[in-house]
């Protein structure tokens, strides 16, 4: 049984997730920023009731570490798996965007969950996993959609920032990070016509996540546990 944290936890991938590592019987803490409004989650808080608890907070808020770790009181937590991004404007053309666009993107897919990841690494235990929601658009070798330019840009950006990170560690990487590319799936981001269901991205999720579990490095998969260039 592992306690597993789930940032961006309210709908989508992250709520699979969550619905995924409880029926495994594991503890899971989910983050939302409005979790008592989240009806997937509080279905869930009905259905494990001793398995689940939900934190309140805005992961772009710059205190979001701060205040999880109090509200877990330090607690150990074997897996951390960081969801919440978000697509960005519909025209992402670099003559059209605006700098809060830029802001809001990068800010959201890149810095808070790189700052979130280092204030919980104390509390990851070695040979546990700290995993981040990436996408094949971050592949600098093969995101070359034109439609989701900044996205992309916001993904690399994470990638590069967990590959800095894992360096910065040296030896004092005991844990596994991982940046994950769920696949095309059908969620509000992902759309009605995307090939993957939320079971089956999320099935897949955490079988990569816990064959890397009791291992360390620093790696980009796919939801099919392939390897993906950076």
């Amino acid at each position: 049984m592992s306690h597993v944290l789930i940032a961006g936890a309210s709908r989508g991938i992250g709520l699979g997730l969550t619905q995924a590592y409880l029926a495994r019987g594991d503890h899971v803490t989910a983050i939302a920023r409005h979790p008592q409004a989240a009806t997937g989650l509080n279905a869930l808080q009905t259905q494990y009731p001793t398995h689940l608890h939900t934190i309140a907070c805005d992961l772009n808020d710059p205190n979001a570490g701060t205040i999880i770790v109090r509200a877990l009181s330090h607690k150990t937590l074997e897996r951390v798996i960081l969801n919440a991004s978000v697509s960005g404007p519909e025209d992402q053309a670099a003559s059209h965007l605006a700098p809060a666009d830029i802001t809001d993107v990068f800010l959201t897919n890149a810095v808070a969950p790189l700052r979130l990841a280092q204030t919980l690494r104390p509390l990851v235990p070695r040979g546990g996993v700290l995993a981040f929601t990436s996408s094949i658009l971050g592949s600098v070798e093969l995101g070359l959609s034109p439609e989701l330019g900044l996205y992309g840009a916001s993904k690399a950006a994470l990638n590069s920032l967990i590959r800095k990170w894992a360096t910065e560690q040296g030896d004092a990487l005991d844990i596994h990070l991982l940046a994950l590319h769920p696949g095309w799936v059908r969620t509000d981001m992902g759309g009605p016509n995307a090939t993957l269901s939320v079971e089956e991205s999320v099935s897949g999720l955490v079988r990569v996540i816990e064959q890397a579990a009791g291992t360390t490095g620093c790696d980009f998969f796919d939801h099919q546990g392939q390897r993906l260039p950076w």
